[in-house]
């Protein structure tokens, strides 16, 4: 799941006039509340129905602890189209916070901002239903999440980090799961499973490597083929062909093929040596990163690494089957700001405190 750096909104810009309008009164100023536009409307009317009511319940909850201050909240809620490898529907409700400002001693409303709030159902931001796809299949092999959450208060809660809010802005994100107790709705892949995966992806790139070469001696098989008929009378040319094209190009191709099983080498002594690790080493979880003396290798390191990758698989034990597509059975929790903006730090802080994590976790299942 891709979220947007940048959210663009276009509204009447005045609010009012206000009388010394400055940055300490705007951010103690009353806000409002605005729907936005309609968003995407996927799966069944039946589905958009039970769907919509979740929806309508978690506005109710936000609205309930949390009150605009300094910024007009835009909320809408979006349906995802059906998608047969999904356990349930995916959708979602957000706000959208933009700023007031003065103008003068004109109150206006920003026409775009980098903060966003977001409860989703079903949904997560790394690809946790199908398995790699692309390029990605050939290198990690798995799906990557950058940053693993770690269970508490009975919730997963991801590390605050720092990100680009576009514009060359940074501000900070917080993320949250709200699953079936203790569980995760992926699975995170072993060592072996990686190692032996990243054996396969290395054959299929040693080939490829291999592949253009290989058409390349093909291919002056197939011109000598047409020299040997071309000067099927003067073998002295026949012999000056041979000698000056294609015997130093021939050698040149067939050196270079030696070469890439030579460069190939170390990477599949390394995972094969690696394959050799006690059952407690293989067994533990796959945090990786590309090594910067092999391209074609990957280290093993920690998740406090910035570098490190979590390598994710598809849990399909995790749902319940048995229940409607558009029931949620886990819910994301996302939410990114300028924090040295003042209004939106406050935005930032005042609705993480208006999310009942309770109340998201009792809506699960049902």
């Amino acid at each position: 799941m891709k979220l947007p750096l940048l959210v663009m909104a276009v509204l009447s810009a005045t609010l009012c006039l206000a009388q010394d309008c400055n940055p300490q009164m705007l951010i103690q100023k009353n806000g409002s509340w605005k729907e936005g536009l309609k968003g995407s409307q996927g799966g069944t009317a039946a589905e958009l129905v039970k769907e919509k009511k979740t929806v309508a319940a978690i506005h109710a909850m936000i609205k309930t602890k949390y009150t605009p201050m300094g910024v007009e909240a835009i909320f809408h809620g979006a349906y995802n189209p059906i998608y047969a490898n999904m356990a349930g529907n995916s959708y979602d409700y957000s706000i959208i916070p933009l700023n007031y400002y003065c103008d003068g001693n004109t109150v206006k409303t920003e026409h775009e901002t980098g903060s966003y709030f977001e409860i989703a159902a079903n949904i997560f931001e790394s690809e946790i239903y199908d398995t790699a796809q692309g390029d990605r299949l050939l290198m990690e092999g798995f799906n990557v999440m950058y940053d693993r959450p770690v269970l508490k208060d009975g919730y997963w809660f991801f590390k605050e980090i720092t990100i680009s809010l576009g514009l060359g802005i940074k501000g900070v994100r917080s993320m949250w799961l709200i699953t079936y107790d203790g569980k995760l709705p992926y699975a995170y892949v072993t060592r072996k499973e990686f190692l032996e995966k990243r054996l396969k992806a290395l054959s299929v790139q040693k080939e490829m490597a291999a592949g253009g070469y290989k058409d390349v001696l093909k291919n002056m098989d197939i011109e000598k083929s047409f020299k040997e008929k071309e000067f099927k009378d003067d073998a002295v040319k026949m012999a000056r062909y041979i000698k000056m094209d294609y015997l130093p190009v021939k050698a040149r191709y067939e050196k270079l093929l030696a070469d890439n099983d030579t460069k190939f080498a170390p990477a599949f002594a390394k995972i094969e040596n690696q394959l050799r690790m006690p059952d407690t080493e293989l067994s533990q979880p796959a945090i990786v990163k590309d090594d910067p003396y092999n391209a074609s290798s990957y280290l093993f390191t920690t998740d406090d690494d910035p570098f490190g990758k979590n390598l994710i698989k598809p849990n399909p034990a995790y749902f319940n089957k048995k229940l409607p597509k558009s029931v949620p059975q886990f819910f994301m929790v996302y939410v990114r700001a300028d924090d040295k903006d003042p209004i939106a730090a406050k935005f930032y802080h005042d609705i993480i405190n208006a999310v009942d994590f309770n109340q998201l976790k009792n809506m699960l299942g049902k």
